[in-house]
């Protein structure tokens, strides 16, 4: 399944040609894409990406950050399988999205994930939120037998970022743990 990041890097450019300024507007368009692996071990558990994580318009060198509250924008997987069957939630996430000769820095924070497993799941109000996306999270299935998990990050293009496709891999594992 794929999962994407997209964003665009405007750089201005002032000249001055017999004294009028002219303004140069070069409009670079970033696209990253993140490949998003759901591995499960079970046939009945699920993993979908429902939920790109976009940054819209960023600027070079303004870093940039997406909630894992904000609707529209924040990465959302949901996981499905058993109600009442615990499991434990383990993401490999990215330092660098690149492209041919240029990288770009991601960062995903100390509580950059929540988890619900109430129906309708809430985003702005999980129950289980400020999650460490770099540890392993364990929890359990609620009466629908579904997990959603958001996850935000941290965008910091450089102060000259080369325009491209940046690519990098989220893997997200669930795993049954038999409790």
């Amino acid at each position: 399944m794929d999962f994407c990041i997209l964003s665009r890097i405007f750089s201005y450019c002032l000249t001055c040609s017999d004294f009028a300024f002219r303004i140069h507007v070069m409009r670079s368009v970033i696209t990253a894409l993140i490949l998003v692996f759901g591995v499960s071990s079970s046939v009945a558990q699920t993993v979908t990406a429902t939920n790109d994580l976009l940054f819209g318009d960023i600027f070079a060198g303004v870093p940039k950050t997406i909630l894992k509250t904000s609707a529209a924008s924040a990465a959302e997987f949901t996981v499905t399988g058993t109600s009442g069957d615990e499991l434990t939630l383990t993401f490999d996430l990215p330092t660098y999205l690149s492209t041919t000769g240029a990288n770009m820095q991601v960062f995903f924070g100390n509580i950059d994930c929540a988890i619900d497993s109430t129906n309708p799941p809430d985003q702005s109000d999980p129950s289980a939120d400020d999650l460490n996306p770099h540890e392993v999270q364990t929890y359990r299935f609620g009466s629908s037998g579904q997990l959603n998990v958001w996850l935000g990050g941290k965008l910091v293009p450089g102060l000259v970022q080369k325009a491209g496709n940046y690519v990098a891999t989220i893997r997200l594992t669930a795993v049954l743990t038999g409790d």
